[in-house]
């Protein structure tokens, strides 16, 4: 069908044709390059807008090719989009551009996701429990919370009681989620 819409574009005094065509074209363009420039969803509008200018366009033409862009803009539309951000999201720079994206697993059920936090959630405690009973230095106050260097390490820490300036030992007391209890060195 769309075949013969572009067969009778071509035939010269079909301008509104050819235009919802070209419009068509420029809203794949403006959508493909959203997603690479980042304009706080101008661009998207704009390719919005163009979709609508080539129904619009259609429909100048005649009511019959207007219906016919409408029916494969309502039909399609969503589909392309969903195929598209699937594609994207799998493919390598989608990964990098997506927070957490390289450890993500698309196809894991939500049981499988938990089970696999939970397991990086123990890893991560596990990790930070070593350094129980370890003197630290205070790189930031901690009111309550700042960071603190062990070692060649700064890690997030939270104060036992009340403030603790910079500079000051520090002993870790324990470890839960992703910081270390601590207090000061002296008490």
């Amino acid at each position: 069908m769309t075949t013969a819409l572009m067969a009778q574009a071509a035939t010269g005094n079909e301008g509104m044709l050819l235009w919802a065509f070209v419009l068509v074209g420029v809203a794949g363009f403006l959508l493909f390059l959203e997603l690479f420039v980042p304009s706080g969803g101008i661009l998207a509008i704009a390719g919005a807008a163009s979709v609508v200018g080539s129904i619009v366009c259609f429909f100048l033409h005649s009511t019959t090719a207007g219906l016919v862009a409408l029916g494969i803009g309502i039909v399609f539309g969503p589909v392309l989009v969903w195929l598209v951000f699937r594609w994207w999201i799998d493919s390598p720079l989608g990964r990098r551009m997506i927070l957490g994206g390289d450890q993500m697993d698309l196809d894991r059920t939500s049981e499988e996701a938990y089970a696999a936090s939970a397991h990086e959630r123990e890893q991560r405690a596990s990790r930070l429990s070593m350094h129980i009973g370890q003197v630290a230095t205070a790189e930031t106050p901690l009111r309550p919370v700042g960071v603190v260097r062990l070692g060649d390490q700064r890690l997030e820490a939270l104060s036992e009681h009340g403030i603790i300036e910079a500079g000051q030992s520090v002993i870790v007391t324990d470890a839960y989620d992703n910081q270390l209890k601590v207090r000061p060195a002296g008490d």
